[in-house]
């Protein structure tokens, strides 16, 4: 993996890129979906911060990259316009979702985890590897050259997805 490639991508942000980039993020509650087409060696993560979007009567959501139901959308359509590549020749991989959030009724992590897999199913792309869940936060590296991605939950050792 070349880290001279390095991309990081925050937090409701979308990057898209081609091999050799490595694109890189860090998560707690907030899950990132990587897409990746194997046949052209390129890809790219959504980090979404929460299930759904909420239109205010009418108006335009102001970052679609913030939402599950709004990012993975918005990341294929991206990849489909840059590297005129199909749906059916991208695999999913998914990371993140934590109970990290202590003082909240809500379970956000499992709530994004949800909605991600809802919305990979209906799209019709393969999830083929994941790591969710959990009560701490995750480090991602994921290599455009060979689709791997490299999860690291804070205080374990790496594992490759």
């Amino acid at each position: 993996m070349n880290i001279e490639n390095r991309v990081l991508v925050g937090v409701g942000d979308i990057k898209i890129d081609k091999a050799p980039a490595v694109l890189s993020t860090f998560l707690g509650s907030c899950i990132a979906v990587c897409l990746y087409s194997p046949s052209r060696k390129v890809g790219g993560i959504v980090h979404f911060l929460l299930p759904k979007a909420r239109e205010m009567q009418g108006e335009k959501i102001p970052r679609k990259e913030k939402y599950a139901d709004t990012g993975i959308p918005e990341l294929l359509r991206r990849l489909k316009n840059v590297f005129n590549i199909e749906k059916d020749d991208f695999v999913a991989k998914m990371f993140g979702g934590a109970n990290v959030l202590k003082m909240v009724n809500r379970r956000v992590g499992e709530e994004n985890t949800a909605a991600a897999r809802a919305i990979l199913r209906e799209l019709k792309i393969a999830v083929v590897g994941a790591s969710t869940g959990g009560e701490r936060g995750y480090k991602i590296d994921f290599d455009l050259a060979t689709g791997k991605v490299f999860c690291q939950v804070f205080n374990e050792e790496v594992k490759e997805y």
